[in-house]
């Protein structure tokens, strides 16, 4: 897992533009690291809906975050970011929340400023705590770290002018990274020259802001880092219940609505052969 979070700092240090898509599991991820990515997020979104099966709205608990961010880690041999929501509390539960995501595997997690409990902006209007709690936040969060190379993302959600100001407060503290979300194009394309730190941004379904835009433009605009937190999810979604319907409508699989993977990809994605290999090689008298 160490490794992992060096390769994230020399992805982070290198010339290389990163798209990451989000995970929501172990399944998720390595479904992202099957497509060639070399780098993934987390999406609470996606665990709230996968495991709860509700929206983002902060009922999801700290020990099945941190769970389900262990069993991705334990999948892939690529570095996850982890949604660590606002640190699941002040700044001291802040230090457990770090160490315990670092333990799980993590090469870093983001930290946001929102008043608990959080929800997805664009969902509705989040609230941010004071420009001074978050630092005391990002600070601890920097202290707790046991690995140099864990990264501390901070993420705002204040507006923009005043997401700028605290940028500059979160960078000082000892964030390595900011995340804004800058809400129209003007926005996007201004925000690189106005923050002296690497950039993280998000792209969310539908928005005005990056309609039309690829990763690629927005990391042409000085972005580092571009996530795509519904891809998997939302796809996933839609073409899962496009087989269950068809399912319902026709009575079997073979029908001509449902697209499936093969029973022998889906062995290969998880890694059937390698355990196929540990049982002639380990299992002995049975």
């Amino acid at each position: 897992m160490k490794f992992m979070r060096k390769r994230f700092r020399e992805l982070l240090a290198g010339s290389e533009p990163l798209i990451a898509p989000c995970a929501y599991d172990a399944l998720s991820a390595k479904m992202i690291e099957a497509a060639g990515f070399k780098l993934a997020g987390t999406t609470g979104y996606g665990m709230h809906g996968t495991i709860l099966g509700v929206p983002d709205n902060g009922m999801l608990a700290f020990n099945e975050m941190v769970d389900a961010c262990g069993k991705m880690a334990d999948a892939v041999n690529i570095p996850l970011l982890a949604d660590a929501e606002g640190g699941y509390g002040n700044a001291i539960n802040v230090i457990r929340s770090v160490r315990d995501f670092e333990k799980a595997g993590m090469a870093g997690l983001f930290i946001e400023d929102q008043v608990l409990p959080p929800n997805c902006p664009f969902i509705r209007e989040p609230r941010v705590i004071s420009a001074d709690e978050m630092v005391g936040k990002i600070r601890a969060a920097v202290m707790a770290r046991c690995d140099k190379d864990f990264a501390i993302i901070a993420r705002t959600d204040a507006r923009f002018d005043e997401a700028v100001e605290r940028a500059v407060a979160y960078i000082e503290a000892g964030a390595d990274m900011i995340k804004i979300f800058p809400k129209t194009r003007k926005e996007l394309e201004a925000l690189p020259a106005r923050v002296a730190a690497p950039l993280h941004f998000g792209v969310i379904p539908g928005q005005e802001a990056t309609r039309g835009l690829s990763a690629h433009d927005i990391l042409g605009m000085g972005y580092k880092i571009v996530t795509y937190p519904m891809t998997s999810l939302f796809a996933g979604v839609q073409a899962s219940l496009k087989a269950l319907r068809a399912l319902k409508k026709y009575g079997t699989e073979d029908n001509p609505e449902t697209d499936m993977i093969s029973f022998a990809d889906y062995v290969k994605l998880v890694g059937g052969d390698k355990f196929k290999e540990w049982e002639g090689e380990f299992l002995r008298g049975e």
